[in-house]
């Protein structure tokens, strides 16, 4: 997906917050950045010599270059491919409460 700009009634139309609709893109875009270093790190470790610590050259013709993870998110907001729940902090207290 190109970056391009949104306009507000596109995103009103998923929900009627727009400071919910930011929120909940946010968070989707930590996801996939988490899964990305993740995966990056799983990576480096295969390559990572014991004896000094140093880690081998990654070959630059193997990279890939990948969609920003914020343009993911809203792609996925967009898509109606992201569910979200609201924390009402006095149920969360009840529940302490009780045990």
């Amino acid at each position: 997906m190109k970056v391009e700009t949104l306009s507000f009634q596109e995103i009103l139309g998923h929900t009627p917050d727009i400071f919910e609709a930011v929120v909940v893109a946010g968070h989707r875009a930590l996801q996939i950045n988490s899964r990305r270093v993740a995966e990056r790190v799983d990576f480096e470790e295969e390559y990572l010599e014991e004896d000094y610590q140093i880690i081998s050259p990654i070959d630059e013709e193997a990279y890939v270059e990948e969609e920003k993870s914020t343009v993911l998110a809203m792609d996925d907001f967009l898509n109606d491919r992201l569910s979200w729940r609201y924390f009402d902090p006095e149920s969360e207290e009840t529940s302490e409460e009780s045990e």
